[in-house]
């Protein structure tokens, strides 16, 4: 029995089709570059940077890296896991109207109701994240722009905030999802 055992495929059967490896694949390589991506941005958030400031901009440019890549997965993982869940995506767009189906027990819908939570988090880390990596790109382009001190400071503050609140919210997903299973 996998940890992971993110899809409605429940016999050997289902496992076996293209759409659940794909999935499955999705799923792996998404966690291995979110995880590099949380490890080096707290890293680069809590450790002192006058330490060794070489050392700090590698972090920065691998937490800038597997930031984009976990994104263009996460994404890929998104539209997968809909549809093997047989959902809609741009349900996401209007979460006052998810609602508990007849045959949908509790804790499901609850599972549910946590996924969406993740999604928009994960979308605010994304979001702020690229807004913040705006200026440096810029830098490299040869044009200098700085947002305002209280503008970064805010965006600095919900994507560190998003990223330890996500933390649980995912753990507890996880959790879920292998109760069930067992």
């Amino acid at each position: 029995m996998s940890f992971f055992r993110l899809t409605i495929a429940e016999d050997e059967i289902a496992k076996k089709t293209e759409g659940y490896r794909n999935l499955m694949s999705m799923l792996y390589g998404f966690t291995i570059a979110f995880s590099v991506t949380l490890v080096s941005g707290f890293w680069y958030a809590f450790f002192p940077r006058d330490i060794n400031w070489n050392a700090s901009q590698t972090v920065l440019i691998l937490h800038l890296a597997g930031g984009v890549m976990s994104l263009f997965l996460f994404i890929a993982y998104f539209f997968l896991h809909q549809q093997d869940k047989k959902q809609r995506w741009y349900m996401l767009l209007m979460p006052w109207k998810l609602r508990q189906e007849e045959d949908e027990t509790g804790q499901h819908f609850r599972q549910r109701q946590l996924g969406h939570l993740l999604t928009w988090m994960l979308l605010v880390i994304y979001a702020t994240g690229l807004t913040l990596s705006i200026p440096g790109l810029l830098f490299y382009l040869g044009t200098v722009w700085m947002q305002g001190y209280y503008t970064s400071q805010t965006l600095i503050a919900a994507h560190l905030w998003g990223s330890v609140l996500l933390i649980p919210l995912l753990f507890t997903h996880m959790l879920w999802i292998a109760r069930r299973g067992s």
